[in-house]
């Protein structure tokens, strides 16, 4: 856990919780529809985002409305029904905080820790931190289980305000009640929303309630919950944040424009330390005029500031978008979507794409979040489409701030989703209800057809490119046809779009495979298997191979050696690449946990850099865990591999050790004995299929012989 440590007995002093009575407001009536204040968004530098909402539109469920006419992008949006507040207000700025304990709290004391920053932090009488607690099993302080909590913040303490019946707080009503509270008791001339929890993206939302069934907000229970308070905004929030991992993506930004003027999130997952809330509590204590574009410009510094602090920056980022800009984004994106969908250049395209920048692991040792960098998508198109950088002006537009650790240098502030690998037949339908393009939904479900058919080029779904008035009720039902896996190793993986030749050693001794139909080839690896006690056991794969795309060639560059963890090989898989480092990840048992540890090679310095371990991504909920685990003196760790048999395969473990000093990986000579060796070939849609594999002995010497006529 990446917390700063703080004893119970020591935080628990300091939080010394005094009770106060008080009442919340209930949910405000909603209003005729006649009386609702409708308004449109608009684009002003492209006409198909002009104002297109007549005055008895209704927004019943969302605040948001997109329809598609003649291929063109139309936004509408509610707006408040005023410019500010029609009474007094009083206070500065008001945070109302959305804590969500669940195992970040129970298992690590994480919000409570976030507590002690606040009230740590200067006071003023001008600004208000109020939060709703629930979500968790056990706090670490005296904040109850059993019931949702109201607190706000006094001068070095926080005090019980409300005390309602438990509920879950992946509930969308949970979130409208305490949002419309919030808004009525502590009204403020500048106000933020801030989500604490787990995040996992577009498609599973925030705020995993592990007190019921890990129960979570979807962006389509947050824009319902925000929608049904709307009657009580008399202004927007200053900004709407994420303390929460991967949740900085287009389409959260679009759900969020009606109801705030910036957008504070990271892409990537957030180290266990998150926030600083000392910082944000003391600028705006100091500073109670900035607006959200001062406050997130120190926000930027402050987070990253606070991931140096813990030790874990090198997977940092974090953005503040500008929500007026986004819709000028939103009707780029979609013209440069349709290029991209009706391109006669679709496979150079996703082959392009599938290097972009991605987060949250995306890999099969730790799951998969199917969230892409939207710079690193446009980028990777812009060869082939004309309009890309126009979406890329837009895109820079919209990030008023940023800040990347050196894993991700280049992320634009902004993720979107697309189809790495689909885990379940319900993905697509969940991102059709919050997708922002037609085109762009289109040309990502042909790109999951493609993962789960062998027939990419017959596939027509252009009826999800029809004009229709609302485009989250379009009658998507490409989903069908998806068949999505949650599966994290199949070993007889084929793909249908690859052809290779017959497998050889050439005149020097070296494994070459001659590819026939390259077409849809994207990448090759090199896997790697110990034959023990009647089993395949998988040290993992990696890049290191050469490939001649002239004579389509693809060679082994293996010398018989690999990664190794003080004397274990390591079964490493790649979670990310860039032109200085490789970050991996291999299974391990920590302390008599499984999880995964995350190394980095450097290839300037020629070094190994254990980074911790990480959990990786909840396969029942899609969550993304928050801590990075640093490793530590007495930590007992047993490197795992994967053992794969005639028709069932488990993990094992070769042994363990007691960590002592830091830890210490290189490359080394493989144990002598047998193995056998193949490459893995990927095709663009994330299909695999393994070459024909090649045994070889090492012996004690450490010299390799693969048996050349084996082939």
């Amino acid at each position: 856990m990446n917390k700063k440590t703080l004893t119970i007995i020591a935080l628990s002093a300091l939080l010394a919780l005094s009770g106060c009575s008080g009442s919340g407001s209930s949910l405000p009536e909603k209003e005729d529809d006649a009386q609702k204040n409708i308004t449109s968004q608009e684009a002003s530098e492209n006409p198909s985002a002009q104002e297109n909402s007549e005055e008895n539109d209704v927004f019943s469920e969302s605040a948001t409305r997109l329809s598609v006419s003649d291929g063109n992008l139309n936004i509408s949006r509610r707006s408040p029904s005023a410019t500010g507040n029609t009474k007094d207000n009083e206070y500065d700025w008001t945070l109302l905080v959305y804590l969500c304990g669940t195992d970040l709290e129970s298992n690590y004391g994480a919000a409570s820790t976030d507590l002690y920053e606040a009230i740590s932090a200067e006071y003023s009488e001008n600004v208000r931190i109020v939060y709703q607690t629930g979500g968790t099993s056990q706090w670490a302080v005296g904040i109850s289980n059993e019931t949702i909590q109201r607190y706000e913040n006094v001068e070095g303490d926080i005090s019980l305000v409300e005390e309602l019946p438990s509920e879950s707080m992946g509930n969308a009503d949970n979130l409208a009640s305490f949002v419309a509270w919030g808004l009525e008791k502590y009204p403020a001339d500048k106000t933020g929303l801030i989500f604490w929890n787990h995040g996992s993206g577009s498609i599973n939302g925030v705020c995993f309630d592990e007190l019921y069934d890990k129960d979570s907000l979807s962006l389509k229970e947050i824009d319902s919950a925000l929608n049904s308070v709307y009657d009580s905004m008399t202004d927007k929030f200053e900004f709407i944040g994420f303390d929460a991992c991967l949740m900085s993506t287009l389409e959260t930004a679009n759900i969020l424009v009606p109801y705030a003027k910036y957008m504070f999130a990271s892409e990537e997952t957030e180290p266990g330390g998150g926030w600083n809330y000392t910082d944000i509590m003391n600028f705006l204590a100091e500073n109670p005029e900035a607006d959200g574009a001062e406050l997130g410009k120190m926000q930027c510094e402050s987070y990253y500031q606070h991931c140096i602090d813990n030790g874990d920056s090198e997977g940092t980022t974090f953005a503040i978008t500008d929500l007026s800009k986004l819709d000028e984004l939103l009707v780029s994106f979609n013209n440069t979507a349709k290029e991209i969908y009706e391109s006669e250049s679709s496979a150079d395209i996703i082959r392009a794409i599938q290097k972009a920048d991605n987060f949250g692991g995306n890999n099969r040792n730790e799951g998969y979040t199917n969230m892409v960098d939207l710079k690193g998508l446009l980028n990777s198109t812009a060869p082939y489409i004309s309009n890309a950088e126009d979406t890329l002006e837009k895109l820079d537009s919209a990030v008023i701030s940023v800040v990347n650790g050196p894993q991700h240098e280049g992320a634009g502030g902004l993720s979107l989703y697309y189809p790495l690998s689909v885990q379940g037949s319900d993905e697509l339908s969940t991102f059709a209800d919050v997708c922002t393009s037609t085109y762009y939904l289109a040309f990502v479900d042909s790109v999951a057809y493609g993962d789960s058919s062998d027939d990419y080029e017959s596939y027509d779904n252009s009826y999800i490119c029809q004009d229709c008035q609302d485009l989250w009720d379009c009658g998507y039902s490409g989903a069908e046809n998806i068949d999505g896996s949650s599966e994290n190793y199949d070993f007889d993986s084929e793909s249908s779009y690859i052809e290779i030749g017959s497998v050889y050693f050439d005149e020097n001794g070296t494994y070459t495979v001659p590819v026939i139909n390259g077409d849809y080839f994207s990448y090759a690896t090199c896997s790697l298997f110990a034959e023990f006690d009647g089993a395949s056991v998988y040290l993992g794969e990696d890049d290191n191979v050469i490939i001649d795309g002239e004579n389509m060639l693809i060679q082994d560059n293996f010398d018989g050696s690999w990664p190794a963890l003080e004397g274990y090989p390591l079964a490493i898989e790649a979670v990310s690449l860039t032109d200085d480092m490789t970050v991996y990840t291999c299974p391990i048992r920590l302390n008599g946990e499984d999880t995964n540890l995350r190394i980095e090679y450097h290839y300037s310095e020629n070094n190994w850099k254990v980074l911790g371990a990480w959990d990786g991504i909840d396969p029942e909920t899609g969550a993304a865990a928050k801590e990075t685990i640093r490793l530590k003196d007495g930590d007992v760790i047993a490197p795992l591999y994967l053992a794969i048999y005639d028709e069932d395969y488990e993990y094992i473990e070769a042994g363990e050790f007691v960590l002592d000093g830091e830890p210490e990986i290189e490359y080394l000579t493989l144990f002598d004995g047998d193995f056998s060796y193949s490459m893995t070939l990927y095709d663009i849609f994330g299909n695999y299929t393994y070459t024909p594999a090649v045994t070889f002995e090492i012996d004690e010497n450490g010299d390799v012989y693969f048996d050349s006529e084996e082939l």
